[in-house]
């Protein structure tokens, strides 16, 4: 119906990226709008505190609107700022940063770096695709609904590939697909997971030259995949976390190991070390490293890494940060990546009974890293923020922080 439909101005973007505009005096976001937008939309949710909308048609556009690259990004909830040109993508995610680190501490006049970016398409390392029947794509935005695609445009090459074998071998089956997931290395291998009844003989006749295959177990190949960062080799298992962008991994990590060059010699605490491959990278550089995390297939990817690589002054643990970090003293600076939540209580303040001189704090979520930060102010001084764009065309910005003893 027609009673849902509002004409409104759009005055800037959320954290998310949907327009913000206000309807009688109700905050109002507006998907897919942009800044100085003037657009008719639909009402879709309203709250007691706020509305949500949908773009229906704009009737001012803004100039920094684009044809989206992707035909299923209306559709899609992959991505979330496709609408929008490079140049608006990267302010966005630098305004963000700035917004939330003022909403949620109280820091003024912070070295915020300009955000590092790389390949705005085909980045992605990693895809994970849902399956209906012998059909599969990816999730309608808020539903479970299939969007079926050819490519999807944020993901590499080598994946794309990938879908459109996978594509022409399923249609021609009568396979039940739960879900397919790509994982891929700057190496060239690919590993495939694929859950659901599936024909494993056949699977395996038509993909043996995939390095390794898991139809609910290994069918074919090896347990893992081998990624290569600067002279270091690591292990990819099939329920391993890795940075999805290489490119920008890469740089990350090197910003890290760059600060741990010229403080060399360190003992190092690494807290949510997943797989190890940050306090491996630094290790040459340091004393010692410990590294800590919660999933233990990590940390046996770790330690096998550990011994590939020939290190022996890494030692790894296995459990939460918050239970194991009273165990440790005489660290000279600690690393921490922790999850979206950020770091909790607990943790925040062992970090500050064990003193360390500096802090290397990588965030993927600015608000809780704002959060923190406004904890962590008291005891240390936020030397610089780097920005670095490691989800193109999605709202997420990745930050490395470097913190100082006061």
């Amino acid at each position: 119906g027609c009673d849902n439909m509002e004409k409104v101005k759009i005055d800037k973007l959320d954290s998310f990226g949907r327009g913000i505009s206000r309807i009688d005096d109700k905050i109002c976001f507006v998907e897919g709008a942009l800044p100085l937008e003037e657009c008719e939309i639909e009402i879709i949710n309203e709250k007691k505190k706020y509305i949500e909308a949908k773009n229906i048609n704009i009737l001012k556009e803004s100039e920094y609107r684009i044809m989206p690259l992707c035909p299923y990004y209306e559709k899609c909830g992959g991505c979330h700022l496709m609408h929008m040109d490079k140049k608006s993508k990267l302010i966005f995610k630098e305004e963000k940063i700035n917004d939330l680190l003022n909403k949620f501490s109280n820091l003024k006049n912070i070295n915020i770096k300009d955000i590092l970016c790389g390949k705005e398409f085909y980045y992605r390392n990693k895809l994970t695709l849902h399956g209906f029947n012998n059909k599969f794509g990816l999730y309608e935005k808020n539903s479970n609904r299939l969007v079926l695609i050819d490519e999807c445009v944020i993901s590499n090459e080598l994946i794309n590939e990938t879908i459109k074998r996978l594509k022409e071998y399923f249609n021609n089956s009568n396979d039940l697909i739960e879900e397919i997931i790509i994982k891929t290395t700057s190496l060239n291998e690919v590993m495939l997971i694929i859950n659901g009844n599936i024909n494993i003989n056949d699977v395996k006749n038509n993909f043996n030259d995939i390095n390794s295959i898991y139809v609910n177990n290994l069918i074919l190949g090896k347990e893992y995949i081998v990624e290569k960062i600067n002279d270091l080799e690591f292990y990819i298992y099939k329920d391993s976390f890795f940075q999805v962008n290489y490119e920008m991994c890469k740089i990350m990590y090197n910003k890290i190991i760059d600060f741990y060059k010229e403080h060399n010699n360190l003992n190092v605490l690494d807290l949510y070390c997943g797989t190890g491959t940050i306090g491996m990278l630094i290790s040459k550089y340091c004393k010692s490293v410990i590294g800590v995390e919660i999933n233990i297939d990590a940390i046996a990817s770790a330690k096998k890494c550990k011994v590939l690589n020939k290190i022996d002054n890494i030692e790894f643990f296995l459990g939460k940060v918050e239970d194991n970090i009273d165990r440790f003293s005489d660290i000279d600076s600690i690393v921490v990546d922790p999850p979206r939540s950020g770091l909790d209580k607990h943790t925040v303040d062992t970090i500050i009974k064990i003193n360390p001189e500096s802090i290397i704090y990588v965030s993927c979520d600015p608000a809780t890293l704002a959060r923190d930060l406004n904890i962590l102010k008291d005891f240390y001084s936020i030397v610089e923020i780097q920005p670095i764009d490691m989800f193109p065309n999605t709202y997420h910005v990745e930050n490395i922080c470097l913190l100082v003893r006061n």
